[in-house]
């Protein structure tokens, strides 16, 4: 695990100067429990993650994506796979423009979590209350990535985002 803001970013660094790119450490583009990211002077997104876990699952999504030549889901944008450095927990992806789907750290490959029926059940009433009207959309496109193996539970906005909100 890293534990600290500092500790990612030293990371970000080393990754960066290794690959002769210029981060932008004043442009932060998101940062939440799983990491913290960056954009680079290429236009790509540098993010440094927290835990392994929440690395190898990102990593393990955006590599199913890409070996399925998937960079859209329904209407939303998804990165694609860059780079990654496992020794510094760094993922490398394509910056994307709304409609876009991002951010698989808390994804499950092939399996779903072991989620009751009533967790599953709040968690889908809470999806429905923060998307409203849009609810439906998001819902195929989480049927989308369960078909590709991916079991997408960090849906919200700013994760999952339309471009025309209010």
């Amino acid at each position: 695990m890293v534990s600290s803001f500092e500790e990612q970013k030293r990371h970000v660094i080393e990754y960066a100067v290794a690959r002769h790119i210029p981060v932008d450490f004043t442009h932060q583009l998101g940062y939440g429990n799983d990491g913290i990211v960056w954009i680079t002077d290429q236009l790509t997104a540098v993010k440094a993650f927290l835990r392994v876990g929440n690395y190898s699952r990102e990593l393990g999504c955006y590599q199913r994506l890409e070996e399925l030549g998937i960079d859209e889901i329904g209407e939303f944008e998804v990165p694609s796979l860059v780079d990654f450095d496992a020794d510094l927990l760094i993922v490398e992806m394509t910056l994307v423009t709304p409609p876009f789907l991002l951010d698989f750290g808390k994804a499950h490959l092939d399996h779903p979590p072991d989620y009751t029926p009533e967790v599953l059940a709040d968690w889908e009433s809470e999806r429905r209350e923060l998307f409203g009207e849009r609810w439906p959309q998001v819902q195929e496109a989480l049927g989308w990535l369960r078909s590709y193996g991916i079991h997408y539970y960090d849906a919200k906005p700013g994760n999952i985002t339309f471009g025309n909100e209010e």
